[in-house]
């Protein structure tokens, strides 16, 4: 049987994993081409009152986040639905390779032979599999997209919550497993350099606050995971029509990019 430390251990760890996902929830619903019912969602009293108590569970002492959070409710409270598509749109364009994308494999620090993208495509398809997780076509949507990545960050970390509360320490052992993968390689490579990007663009400034908050989180799992977040330097990778013709032919991503964003 637990003692009585040990059972508060237990719990403020699963309050933490259960704090990450709705942060994870309300990025991933942020970043999204807003949709009225969604957007209302971010915006309510309930998200921000339930944001603010996830920032103080998920990292007690750190007030960078909940500042953030703090930020990213006043921003959005006053945004319509309209306004906020309108904003989307200035943000990232109609294409996926605008001046901003929020697309991870746009990111890389040199140029990247023709296999850099649908590798690393299948890389995430792959790990989504595992977690059974399908992106369907209604989504409109590459694996690739933040609101995505944001969206299965909280799927684990919820699915982390469940396996403490559970004390299933496989399921938690896989969870936290395959997070400092992702974190590694895929969500902490090329936010900090969205993020970056973004703030220079001149965006909205709920958008900006956002990824603020993003920023405050993905550098908090880091810290917490010891892993070295990539640069907020990263270019994006060039292509030149060659490498372009044949992703087309082998895997259609190249021609993914000029697809419009619903």
């Amino acid at each position: 049987m637990p003692t009585r430390s040990e059972s508060v251990s237990a719990a403020a760890g699963v309050a933490a994993a259960a704090g990450r996902a709705f942060l994870y929830r309300f990025l991933a619903e942020a970043f999204a081409h807003p949709e009225p019912e969604g957007w209302a969602w971010v915006r309510s009293r309930e998200t921000a009152d339930a944001l603010r108590r996830a920032a103080g569970e998920a990292w007690p002492g750190r007030e960078e986040i909940r500042s953030c959070a703090e930020n990213a409710v006043r921003e959005v409270k006053g945004v319509s639905s309209d306004a906020a598509r309108a904003d989307h749109l200035r943000a990232f364009g109609y294409t996926i390779r605008g001046a901003c994308p929020p697309h991870e494999i746009e990111y890389g620090d040199t140029k990247a032979d023709a296999l850099f993208r649908p590798h690393r495509l299948a890389d995430l398809a792959s790990l989504y599999r595992v977690f059974g997780i399908e992106i369907g076509e209604e989504t409109h949507e590459r694996q690739d997209h933040l609101a995505i990545e944001c969206e299965f960050a909280s799927i684990l970390a919820a699915r982390l919550a469940h396996a403490l509360q559970e004390n299933h320490a496989d399921g938690r052992d896989a969870c936290e497993s395959a997070w400092r993968l992702f974190l590694r390689d895929h969500l902490g490579r090329w936010t900090p350099a969205f993020v970056a990007r973004l703030s220079r663009s001149g965006a909205a400034p709920w958008l900006r606050s956002a990824a603020g908050l993003l920023l405050a989180v993905v550098r908090a799992d880091g810290e917490a995971c010891g892993i070295r977040l990539g640069s907020s330097e990263i270019e994006l990778v060039s292509y030149d029509e060659e490498d372009d013709a044949f992703c087309t032919e082998q895997c259609g991503v190249a021609g993914s990019r000029a697809a419009p964003t619903p």
